[in-house]
């Protein structure tokens, strides 16, 4: 028999749910290509995986507002018709999802800075839409951005809640500040693109998805 351990489950998208590299890196050189600019190293281009993309461009590249502006357009002028379906669910996510979904006392969510109607395809691509109870993603107008807005607009829309019973997994840094700056447990997942070192702050470290399952639940 199996005890839940939480009962509010935020999950982020990429990086934890699918492995959007291929499709974002692609994306990403066709706009460094659309801007003239010379292509990055895919090192630094992994630190593009999770963070909303303007603040990447504006942070890590140093372009101004109307050049970053440009650059997610170009970013975007690909990756909608394209990038967004070069993208795999992990394996075992889906039996998680559906395992999680079974139970009468587990709300599932998804929580991602990935513009909300992006997030939408991709779950609806994948036919996993049906195991979140609600969605929360940035907005293409900037007036909901970052992992920490996300998770306090999903919070807000949720309502009442134990804070304790509600956690965040994600495999980025931004994905435990965030959920650390709402009052939620965090577990960060070592399977995606962050490093055991960006994680050190979580409350759990999953090395794989049956070390996710064992977290959230356990045998009695």
């Amino acid at each position: 028999m199996l005890k839940t351990n939480y009962n509010n489950i935020l999950f982020d998208l990429d990086g934890t749910i699918t492995d959007s590299k291929d499709g974002i890196f692609k994306s990403l050189r066709y706009a460094f290509d659309k801007l003239g600019e010379e292509q990055p190293e895919e090192n630094f281009l992994m630190s593009f995986l999770g963070p909303p993309l303007w603040d990447s461009f504006t942070h890590k590249l140093g372009y101004d507002q109307e050049k970053a502006n440009l650059a997610v357009a170009y970013f975007r002028e690909r990756f909608q018709p394209l990038g967004i379906y070069e993208n795999k669910l992990y394996p075992g996510i889906k039996e998680l999802l559906h395992m999680l979904s079974q139970r009468n006392d587990v709300k599932i969510y998804l929580a991602t800075a990935k513009p909300l109607q992006s997030a939408i395809k991709v779950i609806e691509y994948f036919k996993i839409d049906k195991y979140f109870n609600d969605i929360s993603g940035a907005t293409f107008d900037g007036a909901i951005k970052g992992k920490s807005q996300v998770i306090g607009n999903l919070l807000n829309r949720i309502g009442e809640i134990d804070k304790n019973k509600t956690i965040m997994i994600g495999d980025r840094d931004h994905d435990v500040m965030g959920a650390k700056e709402n009052g939620i447990v965090s577990a960060g997942v070592l399977y995606g693109y962050g490093s055991k070192e960006e994680l050190l702050a979580a409350d759990y470290i999953a090395k794989d998805i049956d070390d996710l399952k064992n977290i959230l639940l356990q045998v009695i």
